[in-house]
């Protein structure tokens, strides 16, 4: 009997939204004009959550029960909400399905649950990524371990992570999120703690790459922090974050003698409490791979807070801003302006961060660091879809959590620019203090579990060219 239903609820919403017109049956029929034509939300109904609360999914819908939608904007309204759904990370697939009701519209909200607990080993790299590492294949530099990640927690979207690390880092962490806190599902808390050592430790930027010191039988460098942030988001797309922390951090005498201003000149020790500040405005239409739409974010941490007997003074403000563009006819295309500015004179090395790290590098560059106070990036992209979205159903894989392998194929042309400003730690480093740009060409396979793999090649300012393999989406 369901499935007859579910076949049905499917049609009708392919029948609906496939025309201008829609014959309503009645005694007498009516023909109603898709522009004109209001039906008030009826029902709504979830199915395939067998482990997430309701109230999870029917937080991310733009509109609620009794609201009025106008019948030629279920299409935009019904897609934004199930991008809104997919970008929780919980599910694999969501699809809004409706069925007509006199004046009423009801609702079939049909998911596919994600596996949530991954209790699976860990073996990393140290490297910033994975090309760095390639081109030496240190394997000292190797770090494993094992991770407990329980996604969904309980079914609210809370979030646990227990980590221990060892090898290259010795590092153990623990991580708890909860979203929501309240009835109104605005407000959430977030946790965490980590202690890590290492016996290698990177000691300065020399040479536009990173400069390490290894003691085999020491640990060259200690550290301890928590912090615990409390998270405020009153719509679908906007989200406050206020965050407090501690940290304190330990090295050998000999990497102090290697780097005087290492961490405050002349100390092997620096502890601190920080506070962080975050604004973030996302309306892309898929978070880890976006197509359309834009999202924006801002920053300010401070980092020493002096009547608690800090020694540390430091304040920076960071932001990213991208924007994404559905041209048509399976063309796209992105663009990113971010950047970074320190107010302060003096700064730690062990504080000091530039471009290099995460998604704000220089495609062109994975070979190099540039470090310093502040930055500015630029990104583009130019993008054709190759293979839209398709599904393979792997039969022999018994969970149908894993069975349904969503993939696409984009071909990718891109162009970056970007400056760093260091007037610190500019010794035999020639990428800062000037402009530097790159371009080139990829390929993007895009699957599930927010899995991106990238193959690009790539000419800098210089021209050095090569292949270079990532692993996440490039912004």
């Amino acid at each position: 009997m369901w499935k007859g239903t579910i076949f049905l609820i499917i049609f009708l919403s392919w029948f609906a939204s496939a025309k201008a017109q829609i014959l309503v049956s009645s005694p007498d029929t009516v023909v109603l004009d898709s522009n004109t034509a209001r039906f008030v939300v009826g029902d709504i109904t979830i199915l395939g959550n067998k482990i997430t609360h309701d109230r999870i999914i029917t937080r991310e819908l733009t509109f609620r029960k009794g609201d009025t939608l106008v019948l030629s904007s279920f299409e935009s309204v019904f897609t934004r909400s199930e991008q809104n759904i997919f970008n929780t990370s919980l599910f694999n697939s969501v699809r809004i399905n409706y069925l007509f009701e006199q004046d009423k519209v009801n609702l079939f909200i049909v998911v596919t649950e994600r596996w949530y607990i991954f209790p699976v080993p860990v073996l990393e790299i140290a490297d910033r990524n994975f090309n760095n590492w390639w081109r030496t294949k240190d394997f000292s530099r190797i770090i494993y371990g094992g991770v407990l990640t329980w996604n969904n927690f309980r079914g609210r979207n809370e979030e646990l992570a227990i980590t221990a690390r060892f090898g290259y880092i010795q590092r153990f962490s623990f991580y708890y999120s909860v979203p929501f806190i309240n009835k109104k599902q605005k407000a959430g808390l977030r946790f965490g703690f980590v202690f890590s050592r290492n016996h290698q430790t990177t000691v300065k930027t020399a040479f536009d790459d990173l400069v390490f010191y290894n003691d085999e039988n020491l640990f060259t460098k200690r550290e301890i922090g928590g912090s615990v942030a409390y998270n405020y988001r009153p719509n679908l797309y906007k989200t406050y974050s206020a965050e407090a922390g501690f940290k304190k951090a330990e090295v050998v005498d000999t990497i102090i003698s290697l780097n005087n201003d290492y961490f405050l000149p002349g100390n092997n020790t620096i502890r601190y409490f920080s506070f962080r500040y975050f604004f973030k405005n996302d309306r892309r239409d898929i978070a880890f791979y976006p197509l359309n739409g834009y999202y924006f974010d801002a920053e300010i941490v401070r980092n020493g807070i002096p009547f608690l007997g800090d020694k540390l003074d430091m304040t920076y403000t960071t932001s990213h801003y991208r924007r994404f563009f559905n041209l048509g006819h399976q063309f796209y295309s992105g663009l990113e302006a971010s950047g970074k500015y320190t107010i302060d004179k003096y700064v730690p090395y062990f504080l000091t961060r530039g471009l290099g790290y995460s998604k704000d590098f220089l495609r062109g560059y994975e070979y190099y660091v540039m470090d310093g106070k502040s930055f500015a990036l630029l990104k583009s992209n130019f993008k054709f879809e190759l293979l839209p979205k398709k599904e393979l159903h792997a039969k022999f894989i018994p969970l149908n959590k894993f069975s349904t392998i969503p993939f696409a194929f984009y071909l990718n042309l891109f162009a970056d620019a970007g400056y760093v400003f260091n007037d610190q730690f500019k010794t035999n480093n020639r990428l800062i203090n000037s402009w530097q740009y790159s371009g080139g060409a990829g390929i993007d396979f895009v699957t599930y579990y927010d899995l991106v793999f990238r193959l690009e090649y790539s000419i800098n300012k210089f021209g050095e060219r090569g292949f270079f393999l990532h692993f996440t989406s490039s912004m």
